[in-house]
């Protein structure tokens, strides 16, 4: 039972992420999958890579093409910061798409997200050279300014998918590298992708077990400071109600949670949040005497 309820805490955050688009940059909006900045400058021909993106919801090539050609433009381009963190953002939507799938290759995610971390890191470098040289891993965080704030998030987004692919030990040895770089972006944008840096960092203290710096009280911190900075952001509360009312046992603070995401304008959310609400009697046991049975949020 305990190892089943690490292994749900675990994949809270994988879980969260495949229903949501990658993180926007600042001039965009916290859920709409952002436009990401163009290495083209004003009054240039149009740029191709730019061109698939916008067609990534009507076109289910666009995604792969849009990836691809940013990654070429950062090979041929002596600023690369711009179109590697466009291949970076593409990479995590294509992860969060793989995710939806029954199907689900968990080679192949693991493959982009080593990619998409690999491209993110690449981003920050190329703006902070200093940064990338430390190999502190504090003093590199220090390094980073806001402009490397998404870059830095989208790294360690992605390292941390591709080391919950691999199990338990690829995490825990990459603990204090992730929390720090989150806690990092919580410094420099701590709204960004609908304050995800606390929601990360919130699942990683619910996710890893008590030897390896586990603690539900911090993850319930971050989570409430999330859900505080974002409350229409229906993903932090389900990380909650996933990754810590059910380590927890805590089954009113799972019901609440999930009633509340489950009335998200996002639909993807919503139906995610009604999902795991219908199997609250598994991971709970049934309802004591006179206690409510919950009920199918209303949207």
């Amino acid at each position: 039972m305990k190892r089943a309820l690490l292994a749900a805490a675990l994949g809270a955050a994988a879980a969260c992420h495949s229903g949501t688009r990658p993180a926007p940059p600042a001039a965009a909006t916290a859920r709409d999958g952002g436009t990401p900045a163009s290495p083209a400058d004003a009054g240039a021909r149009p740029d191709p890579a730019q061109a698939a993106w916008e067609q990534r919801d009507s076109d289910p090539a666009a995604l792969d093409r849009a990836i691809s050609l940013w990654e070429e433009q950062a090979l041929a381009n002596p600023q690369p910061a711009a179109p590697l963190l466009g291949a970076a953002r593409g990479r995590r939507l294509r992860i969060a798409r793989a995710e939806q799938r029954p199907d689900l290759d968990a080679a192949a995610v693991a493959a982009d997200a080593q990619a998409c971390a690999a491209d993110a890191r690449r981003s920050w470098a190329a703006e902070y050279p200093a940064a990338a040289a430390s190999t502190d891993v504090a003093e590199a965080g220090a390094l980073i300014g806001a402009q490397g704030a998404e870059a830095l998030y989208l790294e360690s987004v992605c390292t941390a998918e591709w080391a919950r692919m691999q199990g338990f030990t690829p995490l825990i040895e990459r603990r204090g590298q992730l929390m720090a770089s989150f806690a990092r972006v919580a410094q420099l944008a701590p709204d960004l992708d609908g304050a995800g840096p606390d929601r990360e960092i919130g699942a990683l203290y619910a996710g890893l077990p008590a030897y390896a710096g586990g603690d539900l009280d911090k993850a319930r911190k971050h989570l409430d400071a999330a859900i505080a900075r974002a409350p229409q952001d229906a993903r932090n509360r389900i990380v909650l109600a996933r990754a810590v009312a059910v380590k927890a046992q805590d089954r009113a603070l799972f019901e609440e949670q999930l009633r509340t995401a489950g009335a998200s304008p996002d639909a993807a959310l919503a139906a995610q949040a009604q999902s795991l609400l219908s199997r609250v009697n598994d991971l709970f046991g049934p309802p004591e005497a006179g206690q409510e049975v919950p009920k199918a949020p209303q949207r």
